[in-house]
Order: C-alpha cells, then structure tokens, then sequence
C-alpha cells in the first residue's frame, strides 16, 4: 500500500450520504463493480461506509479533493485484492470484510492526521468522538488545519473500529480472529 501525501487542506460544505457514494460510483467503473459486489457479499458494508461519512463528512479536502473518497477507494481497493487474487481462489467472507474494515481505520488514520481549527482557537481532530459536521455547525468563520500526528493510534483505530462497525460485524471477527489484526492494523494474507 502506497504511503499518500495529504496536503493542501481545505474544509468544504457538506452533501449527503448518498450523494457523495453516487459520486464514488462516478469515478470509475471499477470503484461502482466493487462496490456492489462488497455490498452484495456483505450487506453491512453500506452501514460502514455511511458511518464513515456520517462522522468525517465530504468537508475535508486535501490536494482539491474530500478525503472521504481516496479512503473508500483505498479500502474498496484493498477489498478487490481479495476478491480477485492471484490464485484465481477468494478468501473466505470474515478476511475479505477484515481488509476492507482495516484499509478503511488506516487510511482514515493516515488521511486525518490534521487538526482543524477555528477563530476562537477550538478544534476538531478525527479522535474527537464529535462528527465534523457537527462540529463545524457551531464553528464558523475562518479555519485553519494543521498537522498533527495522532497521539495514540492504537485508541484511535480502536474508536474508529467501534464507531464504524456493528455488533455483528465485531462478532464475526471476534469469532473468527481478525478483530485484534484489524484494529492493530497488522493484518497479513499470504496469497
């Protein structure tokens, strides 16, 4: 996986959930085919991505683009490799949702290592627990962003995990033993 720069940040008004996973579908025909295939497979994979959406929005860009849309690629992308390997064989439904689950908390991770700051000084971060629209609701006027590398990462992959999946999802991969690999972000295939 290719380590992306984000700069140039910048924070934009909002569209809806669906609006913005009918413009991840428009980018290309590959991210529209697994997408529907991930959502055939595993229907919940809709909930995720609009918990994902719901929490940081389409209203931070980096490079002129919401960062909303290079994280579910990257994870739709992950999710394909194991859809479509090398052996001709896919790997069994709890690591496909597994890749998909943990691609999604590490580039999230890696996308929002970024605060964001009002006039008055508050700030928002992607470990605050307050969904950005929410919180840019009630902080108007000039933003500012800055970097800032995540304090503790294991906490925030872990808040991101809870925030995102369901009951079922984490029992699935409680079962199965993926849960401790995707939250620690070391989950490894061999192909």
């Amino acid at each position: 996986m290719d380590k992306k720069n984000y700069i140039n940040y910048k924070v934009a008004f909002m569209s809806p959930v669906e609006q913005v996973i009918n413009q991840l579908k428009s980018r290309g025909r590959k991210n529209a085919h697994i997408l529907s295939i991930l959502q055939l497979d595993w229907p919940v994979s809709e909930i995720i991505i609009e918990k994902l959406i719901g929490y940081i929005s389409d209203g931070i860009s980096a490079n002129d683009e919401p960062v909303i849309y290079s994280i579910i690629e990257e994870a739709l992308d992950r999710y394909s490799k194991f859809v479509f390997h090398d052996n001709k064989e896919k790997y069994e439904d709890p690591a496909r949702i597994s890749a998909f689950v943990e691609s999604i908390i590490t580039e999230t991770s890696r996308a929002l290592e970024v605060q964001i700051v009002d006039g008055c000084g508050y700030s928002w971060s992607v470990d605050s627990g307050e969904p950005f629209s929410q919180w840019i609701s009630t902080h108007t006027g000039e933003l500012s962003i800055k970097p800032q590398p995540h304090e503790d990462e294991i906490s925030l992959r872990s808040f991101l995990y809870e925030l995102i999946t369901s009951e079922n999802v984490r029992t699935v991969l409680r079962r199965t033993n993926y849960e401790e690999s995707v939250v620690a972000g070391r989950l490894a295939f061999s192909h």
